[in-house]
């Protein structure tokens, strides 16, 4: 397969956004992000309801450096494949490998977690300020109606009780010993 044009130095990738067949691309080797199942519907549901917001990030190579779950969706959703017609929208960049691998990395820790305060502060205004429907609000978010329960009390820790939690001994980080 010949190398993809690259971003030109000095210039923005989401300004040369290419479309290109999904299966002419391949996973890096590297990626240490996992996506559950249930997440990963999400992420269907999201690319069918708003459409490609980010593009993949690829060397000229044609290895994926960010947005593998979104390519396998590329090609393991029949919805997500037939609606673009097996296409997926990708940014190339002339990096090498090592350059690569840190991109993966810093592109995943930069997106961040969810943190359930701040996510209980959302569920409640959506509940009480909005008055959406409680199972409509977890299926937006690839919850249950359980989480969303948990989520719109008003203090999400003291209603799981978790200062009485014990946490197992089996992993601590290696200068606590």
């Amino acid at each position: 397969m010949p190398a993809l044009p690259v971003t030109p130095d000095g210039e923005n990738p989401i300004d040369h956004i290419q479309w290109i067949p999904a299966d002419t691309l391949d996973p890096n080797v590297w990626n240490p992000n996992r996506v559950h199942k249930p997440e990963l519907r999400l992420l269907e549901r999201s690319l069918l309801s708003t459409g490609w917001i980010q593009p993949l990030m690829v060397s000229r190579e044609r290895i994926i450096i960010d947005g593998f779950h979104r390519w396998r969706l590329s090609q393991d959703s029949a919805a997500v494949r037939k609606r673009w017609r097996g296409r997926v929208p990708v940014a190339v960049l002339d990096v090498d490998r090592p350059t690569a691998m840190l991109m993966t990395i810093r592109i995943n820790r930069a997106k961040g977690t969810h943190a359930a305060i701040e996510m209980s502060a959302i569920v409640r205004e959506l509940l009480e300020t909005h008055h959406m429907d409680p199972a409509q609000i977890a299926q937006e978010i690839g919850g249950t109606r359980a989480e969303v329960d948990l989520l719109a009390q008003e203090d999400v820790f003291a209603a799981r009780g978790i200062n009485k939690w014990a946490y197992s001994p089996a992993w601590y980080p290696k200068d606590a010993a």
